[in-house]
């Protein structure tokens, strides 16, 4: 029943009474109860308003309540989320740190093994023929004395010391013919013809066929010995080997064996 409607049926009961009422009841009296009468409705009017007032605030706090639940959970979520993010990526920087290390260290193993390889090049280069070395010179002056002060890359440096590897195979399998001047036991020198036979030995001889000798390497260098009596067999080898004679035939030399 709404407000109004109970306004009117109290307004009806008050008439009623009215007419019945004993006409000693006074107007006073009658006064008095139509007051009280209103005070009721009206305060039946107030709590009905206000509980009106209650349900509308009531559905409105469910519904705060509601979208703070769905908001709390969207926030549990991306937290979820960006902790997982958090622990991929903290995978992620201890590989590459563990691979950074790896790769110091592999790094650190290389320079040193190319380090030794560079040691033995040079002491070898002392052993190489002249004309080896004189070929190798732009390659053996960029092996660093000093690897801690060298601007060189590691790549760099294992290069120069493949190709000298690689010159070397190189001519120790072939024989190569050089012209040469060499010094006599009397101070004189004369040109000679010379013949490597690898980085093994040489065999040379001047033009005439009159001085000829062995060379064999050395630590420090290779040492060349005169020895006349080969000057016959030596010329006879080069002009072979150079084509100046028409048969070619067997031609015993010297062979040392180190």
């Amino acid at each position: 029943m709404t407000p109004k409607q109970i306004l009117l049926a109290v307004s009806a009961l008050a008439a009623c009474a009215l007419v019945v009422a004993p006409a000693a009841l006074g107007s006073e009296r009658i006064s008095s109860y139509r007051s009280k009468m209103e005070k009721w409705v009206e305060t039946r009017q107030i709590l009905s308003q206000e509980r009106s007032e209650w349900e509308v605030e009531r559905e409105m706090l469910k519904a705060t309540q509601r979208l703070l639940r769905e908001q709390k959970e969207a926030l549990a979520e991306e937290i979820q989320e960006l902790e997982q993010g958090a622990t991929a990526a903290d995978d992620e920087r201890r590989e590459l740190l563990l691979a950074r290390a790896e790769l110091q260290r592999s790094s650190q193993v290389l320079a040193d093994e190319i380090r030794a390889m560079e040691v033995g090049i040079l002491e070898l280069a002392e052993q190489f023929p002249p004309p080896l070395q004189e070929k190798l010179e732009p390659l053996l002056v960029q092996i660093p004395e000093d690897p801690d002060k060298t601007r060189l890359k590691i790549g760099q440096r294992l290069m120069n010391v493949l190709g000298v590897l690689a010159q070397a195979e190189k001519f120790n399998g072939t024989a190569s013919f050089v012209g040469e001047t060499r010094p006599l036991e009397d101070g004189r020198k004369v040109s000679v013809r010379t013949l490597y036979w690898g980085l093994a030995q040489a065999f040379f001889v001047d033009t005439q066929g009159e001085t000829a000798g062995v060379g064999s390497p050395a630590k420090g260098g290779w040492v060349f010995r005169n020895d006349p009596d080969l000057a016959d067999d030596a010329k006879l080898l080069l002009d072979i080997y150079e084509g100046n004679v028409d048969t070619i035939e067997f031609v015993g030399m010297p062979v040392e064996i180190q």
